[in-house]
C-alpha cells in the first residue's frame, strides 16, 4: 500500500488558501501562532468528552438546573485546569466567563441527541484514520468526530462539531464544506449498513435555541444530506488531493500564495485578506492595539527537537522551549532555527515569478 500523507479538512483547506501556509506549516514544521480562540475550542471540547460519559451525568444535570458551571465543583475546578494548561492560557475572569457560556450553551442543545430518538450509540471524540485502496481511489484521511449519535439500528447517524469561532460558516464554507464531506464519507466507511448520515455544525458563540416559530437558532447550521453519488464523486477528488500533497515540493509552495489570489467575494476568510494589512511585526492599529497579520508572514526564530539522525520531531515557538524540553529523550537535542518569511513580502526567491 502506498504511503499517504494523512489528509484532514485543515490539511486540504491549509493548501487551497495559500500555498506557502502548508509549506512552512505541515512540510517543514515551523510552528503556528497559539490564539486564545484555539484554547477556549481544547478546553469546551474536553468538557464534552467528559460530559458524554455516563457517570458523569450527574454533573451535566446540576449545570442545565443552574445554568453556570460554577454550580458543579468538580466540573468547575477541570474547566480551570484545563484552562491553566492551554497556550496562550485562557484562565482569566473573563475567558473562564466566556468558555461557561459556550458550555453550557453546547449542553442545552441535546447534549445527549435524544430529544427527539434515542440514539442506539453515542461516541464522543470518534477517531476515524482510513486508508483507502480501491479501483480509482487512492487516499488517507484522519479526523474526529466531536459527536457522533447512531439511529435506528445503525442505519441513521448524525455528526455532531462543536465550533468556538467567532464567525458562523458563510459562502463556500456552507456549499462545499470539506469537513462535513470527509465525516460523512469517514461515517459510510466505518459504518457500511449506515444509509443516512447528517452533520450539524455548532457554533457556541451563537443563540442555539429555535425561536417562537421552531426556526433554527443562528449558531446551528445543518448540512443536506449527502447521496452515495456525491461521496463517490469526493473520493475521487480526494484521490486528486491525495496525489498533490504526496508530491507537494518547493516549486508548489509558491504556486497558490494567498497574496496572489482575488478577494473574497462570499465573505469568507481567504485570498490577501488572510495575509493581514500589518507591514511589519508589531504594528499597531490607530486605536494602538496589535494589527492581525498572518503567522508566517515575517521572519522569525523558533525552537526545533531533533532526533540522533538530526529530523525535527516537533517544534516550538521561543516563548514555549518548555515543551519540548518535556519531549526530549537521550540523544535528543533541541536548536534554535530561523524562518525567513513568505517570500511574497520579504525578497525572498526574488527571480521566482510571484
Amino acid at each position: 500500500m502506498t504511503e499517504h500523507v494523512r489528509l484532514s479538512a485543515s490539511r486540504i483547506t491549509t493548501a487551497k488558501k495559500c500555498s506557502w501556509v502548508y509549506w512552512s506549516k505541515y512540510k517543514n514544521k515551523i510552528p503556528d501562532s497559539s490564539n486564545t480562540g484555539a484554547s477556549r475550542g481544547s478546553v469546551c471540547h474536553n468538557i464534552f468528552e467528559y460530559l458524554g460519559k455516563d457517570r458523569h451525568k450527574k454533573h451535566f444535570e446540576k449545570v442545565i438546573k443552574s445554568g453556570s458551571i460554577e454550580d458543579s465543583k468538580a466540573l468547575s475546578k477541570l474547566v480551570k485546569i484545563q484552562a491553566s494548561k492551554q497556550l496562550p492560557r485562557v484562565d482569566g475572569e473573563e475567558e473562564l466567563d466566556l468558555i461557561d457560556k459556550f458550555i453550557v450553551n453546547g449542553l442545552n442543545y441535546d447534549f445527549y441527541g435524544d430529544s427527539s430518538e434515542k440514539p442506539v450509540q453515542a461516541i464522543s471524540e470518534k477517531v476515524f484514520d482510513l486508508e483507502i485502496e480501491e479501483e480509482g481511489k487512492s487516499y488517507h484521511i484522519y479526523g474526529f468526530i466531536d459527536k457522533l449519535f447512531l439511529y435506528d439500528k445503525g442505519k441513521k447517524a448524525l455528526v455532531r462539531d462543536f465550533k468556538t469561532s467567532k464567525k458562523v460558516y458563510q459562502g463556500e464554507e456552507i456549499t462545499d464544506n470539506l469537513q462535513n464531506l470527509i465525516y460523512c464519507l469517514a461515517v459510510k466507511k466505518l459504518y457500511p449498513d449506515c444509509e443516512d448520515v447528517y452533520t450539524e455544525f455548532l457554533f457556541l458563540n451563537f443563540d442555539l435555541q429555535p425561536d417562537l416559530l421552531g426556526q433554527l437558532g443562528e449558531g446551528v447550521l445543518k448540512m443536506d444530506k449527502m447521496s452515495d453519488d456525491e461521496l463517490e464523486g469526493f473520493e475521487y477528488q480526494l484521490s486528486e488531493i491525495q496525489e498533490y500533497l504526496d508530491n507537494f515540493d518547493e516549486q508548489d509552495a509558491i504556486s497558490n500564495l494567498a497574496a496572489n489570489q482575488p478577494y473574497p467575494q462570499d465573505k469568507s476568510f481567504s485570498g490577501p485578506i488572510s495575509c493581514g494589512r500589518a507591514k511589519e511585526p508589531g504594528q499597531l492599529k490607530k486605536d494602538g492595539s496589535p494589527m492581525w497579520y498572518c503567522n508566517y508572514k515575517f521572519p522569525f526564530d523558533y525552537w526545533a527537537l531533533k532526533n540522533e539522525e538530526g529530523k525535527i520531531i516537533a517544534t516550538a515557538k521561543l516563548e514555549e522551549k518548555n515543551i519540548l524540553e518535556e519531549e526530549k529523550k537521550e540523544g535528543f537535542s533541541i536548536e534554535m532555527l530561523s524562518y525567513e518569511g513568505c517570500p511574497k513580502f520579504n525578497n525572498l526567491n526574488s527571480s521566482l515569478d510571484l
